[in-house]
């Protein structure tokens, strides 16, 4: 589901990196399809900053919100990105993507039960095993191995 870097599990062959449960509309990733390209380069700073330059659109800014929060974690500005991740849960709170990636900061932050609570969450939302699941599990037992 990520932007492949060293620290998480976001190294999946997704290809875009804003998914909700809804699964999105082809707008909305049309809309971030030039972020997704630079982050799928590891280019975090330039998508970020890209990302703060886009108007705001009620039908997709959490997942908007949700990629400040990825890029922000992956720039190592973990404050910044739990506050991105808040506010896309505020206006989505089954968004599974900021779920996930929630989860993966929670990780990074050492606070292994908050990443297993934003698991349960993401179950109860995914009927069946969806990306964000299978991802933030492989995360949370890499984790418990390191």
């Amino acid at each position: 589901m990520g932007g492949g870097s060293s620290s998480s599990s976001s190294s999946s062959s997704s290809t875009s990196y804003s998914s909700s449960n809804d699964s999105g509309s082809y707008k909305s990733a049309n809309r971030f399809g030039e972020v997704n390209k630079l982050i799928k380069l590891e280019k975090f700073a330039e998508a970020h900053k890209m990302l703060k330059k886009m108007k705001k659109v009620i039908t997709d800014e959490a997942d908007r919100l949700n990629l400040l929060g990825f890029t922000a974690r992956k720039s190592g500005d973990l404050n910044t990105a739990g506050d991105y991740y808040q506010q896309a849960l505020a206006l989505n709170p089954k968004h599974t993507g900021a779920l996930e990636y929630q989860g993966e900061l929670f990780l990074q932050l050492g606070k292994i039960d908050l990443a297993k609570a934003n698991l349960a969450k993401i179950d109860k939302i995914c009927w069946l095993p969806c990306n964000a699941e299978r991802e933030l599990k492989k995360a949370i037992e890499k984790s418990m191995t390191n």
